[in-house]
């Protein structure tokens, strides 16, 4: 959370031709998160407080008001996202109004699915060789649909990589984050590494978390790539 200032109050006290509003107001302070971009039906809690000419809290009705229908905001200050999209909120006092606060607002990541089999086979002794692709699917229950541009972290669990991997993912890594794409996929590539022997079975893990940091559900799941 951060405080944010309508004026610069310590500037404004000397200023002359200053205009108080009620009570005396010449400013408003806010707290807002860092983070605002929301998930459907989540919450962020914003704060403000009036200041005079002097930079002193005066105690003054502040009400709040938002701009848009993508979310809505209580009288303290509560903010509720409603539907994907942007929308700002501000905080008055008489005539005085904060600067505007800006909030994202995006589908909610209910759930992660294997998209296809969980159990895939890589066969040997082929030329190129062969690779498996690990697809998997991000989607909201309400509404429902996929949820695009999200963060989904592969990583390879078993065999342990060690000095020297036996498999990996494209690019050479053991662990990779891929975003989802509009549809709600996303997917990775699995083969052996070049020059070594593969293992008899090679699994991966995903997972994915929420804009808070609570995993998505589903997160967890593995691959089970066998090798013959």
């Amino acid at each position: 959370m951060r405080w944010t200032c309508l004026l610069p109050l310590v500037a404004a006290a000397a200023c002359s031709g200053l205009e108080e509003g009620e009570g005396g107001v010449v400013g408003l302070e806010l707290e807002f998160p860092e983070l605002r971009t929301l998930e459907i039906d989540e919450q962020a809690q914003l704060s403000a407080r009036a200041l005079d000419a002097d930079g002193d809290v005066v105690e003054a009705p502040i009400t709040w008001r938002a701009t848009t229908a993508a979310l809505s905001v209580d009288p303290t200050g509560l903010v509720t996202a409603i539907a994907p999209g942007s929308g700002e909120v501000q905080a008055v006092v008489g005539s005085l109004a904060s600067e505007r606060i800006g909030f994202t607002i995006v589908l909610r990541a209910d759930t992660l699915i294997i998209e296809g089999d969980s159990v895939l086979v890589i066969p040997l002794d082929v030329d190129p060789p062969a690779t498996a692709t690990l697809p998997v699917r991000m989607e909201s229950f309400d509404p429902a649909g996929p949820v695009g541009s999200r963060p989904v972290i592969y990583e390879i669990v078993q065999p342990v990589a060690g000095a020297t991997p036996v498999v990996q993912l494209v690019g050479g890594v053991q662990i990779d984050t891929v975003n989802t794409a509009a549809d709600g996929l996303a997917s990775v590539v699995l083969g052996a590494v070049a020059g070594q022997i593969p293992p008899d079975t090679a699994i991966v893990e995903f997972r994915a978390n929420r804009t808070r940091g609570a995993p998505v559900p589903g997160s967890g799941q593995r691959f089970i790539v066998l090798f013959q």
